[in-house]
């Protein structure tokens, strides 16, 4: 999918198995989609099509004493056909959106959805809200929150701490108060690999079990109490761990410690018990894991493993980059510079 970044754009949409355009939407003919500031696609549970959640302001021009000001709507499609399912002003004749799309573009609006599709967290602007993906309705919600698998999650801030110490985990139509997790659970845990959510789980890379150990640790949602703990000291070399990926197919965490500029490791844990399932010394750089496969560099070279018995089900002495894994498909990224422009060729292959 293509986002636009001025006028005269348009949306296109590929089919991630076979890397074909299956569709493209003018930005600037369809009237549905015009004045678009940024567009995010949400799967949905329960085999629904995907959506196309996109935000537009429609701005007004400032008349003599009278300030300028535009309206900020949301808008949802279906991303098979293309119809409209709902139409919603989150912002109405404000000063904020009166001259341009700033704070409404698909990287500023860091639109994030609970694993069932029914939920999205949203945060055009200065405010944050989260959105009935049925209807379109709103709730504003702190800055801060963040999605917990089918739940909010608000942080809680401490004045003697730089970093928040405990979150709040929530209802997302009610905000009614379910638990709470004492641990750091930030957004940018997600987005470095140290926290993720399997089911009703929620799991912390680098956390301290009751002795003050270093540990990966296993939430139960949504209560937030403690399902299990693993030491780094079982299976790390160097005692902290950099990144973790989740296998849902297989209900495995992968979770990796780069050696601190020694020998690197790899341990597959099952997320329902936090038992080891098996692990690996001296991996150069983990790539993912998706659909049943580990995928890392070793002696520079692509190797794919069976998630569950470390077994390798295949090698590439070629391939010495790290692709993005997805369920299905994995996906490389090349660069290509001309002068001052930057031009990227992504290339799909088989898993």
């Amino acid at each position: 999918m293509s986002t636009p970044t001025g006028s005269g754009q348009q949306l296109d949409l590929f089919d991630l198995r076979t890397g074909r355009k299956a569709d493209s939407i003018s930005l600037e003919t369809s009237g549905e989609w015009k004045n678009v500031c940024g567009i995010a696609l949400v799967p949905r549970g329960n085999d629904a099509h995907s959506m196309l959640v996109s935000t537009s302001v429609v701005a007004q021009p400032a008349e003599g004493i009278h300030p300028a000001y535009g309206t900020l709507t949301f808008r949802a499609h279906d991303a098979m056909t293309g119809s409209l399912i709902w139409k919603k002003d989150v912002d109405k004749d404000s000063e904020e959106w009166a001259s341009s799309c700033e704070g409404a573009t698909a990287k500023e609006l860091n639109l994030s959805a609970t694993s069932d599709g029914a939920y999205a967290l949203v945060s055009p602007g200065l405010e944050s809200y989260v959105v009935s993906l049925a209807d379109g309705s709103l709730r504003k919600v702190p800055d801060s929150t963040i999605i917990l698998d089918r739940w909010l999650g608000v942080p809680q801030e401490d004045s003697e701490h730089i970093n928040p110490v405990s979150v709040d985990i929530e209802a997302p139509d009610s905000g009614k108060k379910l638990g709470t997790v004492s641990d750091q659970v930030t957004e940018a845990g997600f987005e470095f690999g140290s926290i993720a959510t399997y089911r009703d789980l929620l799991v912390v890379l680098n956390g301290q079990d009751a002795q003050g150990e270093s540990a990966v640790k296993g939430y139960s949602l949504p209560s937030g109490k403690p399902a299990w703990s693993l030491r780094h000291s079982d299976f790390a070399n160097s005692g902290y761990l950099v990144t973790m990926d989740m296998d849902a197919a297989t209900a495995t965490a992968i979770v990796y410690d780069n050696g601190g500029g020694s020998i690197g490791a790899l341990a597959a844990v099952d997320i329902m018990s936090g038992k080891i399932r098996w692990e690996i010394d001296g991996s150069d750089d983990f790539c993912g894991t998706a659909g049943g496969r580990v995928y890392l560099r070793v002696n520079s070279q692509l190797a794919v493993l069976d998630t569950k018995t470390k077994k390798q089900l295949r090698f590439d002495s070629s391939d010495t980059e790290c692709p993005h894994v997805f369920p299905g498909a994995l996906m490389y990224t090349g660069e290509t510079s001309e002068d001052i422009t930057n031009t990227y060729q992504y290339r799909i292959a088989a898993p």
